[in-house]
């Protein structure tokens, strides 16, 4: 441990002295009989430990050059005043003046000597204090650093649940990264669809961007080579060219990406779904409101049919010589002819509705559908006002 350093200020000669051969064997000990002496001296040496100062030197206040001095941080650590004077207003004055403490002449040399050791254990504290403040401030800024990063990916997570295409899971992934200063790509691989290819940064993948994600898709779920780290899932990956080894927020990413991946797989499969959901819908549609037409047509033909019947027997019965047994037979065979045809049309309507009540549910789906989409979009608004 080095000897510390300390800087007298005294205008009495003698006693400057006395100061010196007393305090030198603990002390590495500077001395000055005025002011200018000790600006001379603060500007050739560092920062003293200790300035021990004189109330009176010479038509200078010692406490009034401390007052000046001790805010700057250019002098010393610590600010000793003593004065030939123990009252009660040259104590109070060295609080004033932001000394450290406050002596009294005649003064105890032994005592003396025990006082500035105290006062440079004290400053031992006080660094020793300060270095660890500092040591906890520094895991706390970066502990809360790293929260917010967390704190991002879930946001990235929760964001990506209210994407109902690709395209806006890319955008979302993409704003991301933007924000967290990573660079990388992005690859679909819907069912019965060609791949997608995205970069963050040109917005369509390379050749070799496009060759190395094709290589690197049959890796496990997480694969690392140098700076590059590839998240795989069997429906997308994540590329990221920039996560370099050993730093801070590199395993904060990379925990965090690998959450996402599969939060993205599986909101593809979602999409996926809801996709073929709508094509069936679209296709019951089509295929309910083609029944419904050819229903109406056939009931058209069925009402001819049975007008041109009704209309032939009636003028049968007025140029055909006929027993009153024929026409009864006839009359019979029309009526019973009619009550099937009333009984048909009865068919005719229950089916109808049955294809009315298809073609509701179906409609309601697709409105639940939009109103679904349009909350998020809500949602999303929302939240970017915070």
């Amino acid at each position: 441990m080095s000897t510390p350093s300390l800087l007298i200020i005294d205008d009495d000669q003698d006693y400057l002295e006395l100061l010196n051969e007393a305090l030198e064997d603990n002390f590495d000990v500077k001395c000055a009989s005025n002011l200018e002496e000790a600006e001379e001296l603060i500007n050739n040496n560092d920062l003293f430990d200790i300035a021990l100062v004189d109330e009176n030197i010479g038509i200078d206040k010692g406490s009034e050059w401390i007052k000046k001095k001790v805010d700057l941080h250019t002098v010393a650590t610590s600010f000793v005043l003593y004065s030939g004077l123990a009252t009660e207003e040259a104590i109070l004055k060295g609080l004033e003046c932001g000394a450290d403490d406050f002596l009294a002449k005649p003064i105890s040399l032994l005592a003396l000597n025990n006082k500035l050791q105290k006062l440079i254990t004290y400053q031992e504290k006080i660094h020793s204090f300060e270095s660890e403040i500092t040591s906890k401030n520094r895991v706390i800024n970066v502990s809360m650093a790293q929260a917010s990063k967390y704190g991002s990916c879930m946001q990235l997570t929760s964001r990506l649940n209210h994407c109902f295409t690709l395209e806006k899971i890319r955008d979302e992934v993409f704003s991301f990264l933007y924000t967290m200063n990573l660079h990388g790509c992005i690859s679909f691989y819907p069912i019965s669809e060609k791949p997608l290819y995205f970069s963050s940064k040109n917005g369509f993948c390379s050749p070799v961007e496009i060759d190395v994600i094709n290589l690197l898709r049959i890796k496990p779920r997480l694969y690392r080579f140098g700076s590059r780290t590839i998240f795989n899932h069997s429906l997308c990956s994540i590329l990221i060219l920039n996560l370099e080894d050993g730093a801070v927020d590199t395993d904060i990413y990379i925990d965090a990406l690998a959450s996402v991946i599969e939060c993205i797989g599986a909101r593809i499969a979602f999409i996926t779904y809801k996709n073929s959901l709508v094509g069936v819908q679209h296709k019951i549609q089509q295929a309910v409101s083609s029944t419904k037409k050819m229903i109406e047509i056939s009931k058209h033909h069925q009402q001819e049919v049975m007008n041109e019947i009704v209309q032939n027997i009636g003028m049968s019965f007025h140029v055909l010589d006929m027993s009153d047994e024929q026409e009864e037979y006839l009359t019979n065979l029309v009526h019973t002819a009619l009550k099937k045809h009333s009984q048909d049309d009865i068919n005719f309507l229950e089916v109808t509705q049955l294809l009315d009540g298809a073609l509701e549910s179906v409609n309601e789906l697709e409105t639940l559908n939009l109103q679904q989409e349009e909350v998020v979009d809500e949602l999303d608004d929302e939240d970017e006002l915070f």
